[in-house]
């Protein structure tokens, strides 16, 4: 007797259909994949800065939660296990990508004249650099234990001799160099999340509030939040990470040119 088959039912894929997939499969590559095939095809060694730039390329796109050793490999048509002859595990992956991207953007020299036109200008690039990627904050921000990056660390660096010479301690120096960039990057976070929660529903913040409305009027019906149920479209505009990074900034230097003008 014929074996009764199991599953799904088997589906006959012509020639021309396999044919029409793989195209399909190599027109989906990420161009990292056709950027480093020699003239005659072939494909050479990977290399470290290959697999970080793929790691880039990718979270660009769908977010640091898709990466992954095995999806770079696939992205990069290669074995998951060559991946770690350049990269030893995910920890260092992460510290490679936080490193490229600030190496990318570094923070001139000598730079403007004056300290708070340089810590400004500091927090700017920083911005800048978590404006043009979202997930870059989730590698970074609020934690004690910072990406092992010479680029992340050249911005503590260079906010510190900006400060330099100005009778405070060392421990002030390092203190308010991280100050800074735990504000740029902490006011960034919402970003990231909101270009995720974008892709997810494909709405922007102002189309989720407006969704929202009814639910919020009837939160703000018992009058117990006096404050908050005057929340307009000013309110609303205040409330945008980009605003709130410029409000804390200037804040920041604020409280800084008091601790430097004390007795």
């Amino acid at each position: 007797m014929r074996p009764t088959e199991r599953g799904r039912p088997r589906q006959y894929c012509s020639r021309a259909c396999r044919a029409r997939a793989y195209r399909a499969r190599v027109a989906e590559r990420p161009a990292t994949v056709e950027a480093r095939r020699t003239p005659d095809g072939a494909e050479p060694a990977l290399d470290q800065s290959l697999i970080v730039r793929a790691a880039i390329t990718l979270a660009d796109k769908e977010g640091v939660g898709a990466i992954s050793m095995r999806r770079i490999a696939t992205d990069l048509d290669a074995g998951v296990m060559s991946l770690y002859r350049y990269v030893a595990g995910r920890e260092e992956l992460n510290d490679l990508m936080v490193d490229t991207v600030f190496g990318a953007r570094p923070l001139p020299e000598p730079g403007p004249d004056g300290w708070r036109p340089k810590l400004e200008l500091s927090a700017r690039e920083e911005w800048a650099l978590y404006r043009a990627h979202p997930w870059l904050s989730h590698l970074v921000a609020v934690t004690t234990r910072p990406p092992v990056a010479p680029n992340l660390m050249a911005y503590t660096d260079w906010r510190m001799r900006a400060l330099d010479g100005h009778d405070l301690d060392f421990a002030t120096l390092v203190q308010i160099a991280i100050l800074i960039g735990t504000h740029v990057q902490s006011a960034a976070a919402p970003l990231a999340y909101e270009t995720q929660a974008a892709r997810r529903t494909r709405n922007t913040r102002r189309q989720w509030a407006a969704a929202r409305r009814e639910a919020f009027d009837r939160s703000m019906s018992e009058g117990r939040l006096p404050m908050v149920s005057e929340f307009g479209d000013e309110a609303f505009a205040a409330s945008e990470p980009a605003n709130i990074f410029e409000f804390g900034l200037h804040r920041m230097l604020d409280g800084i040119a008091v601790l430097l003008d004390r007795p």
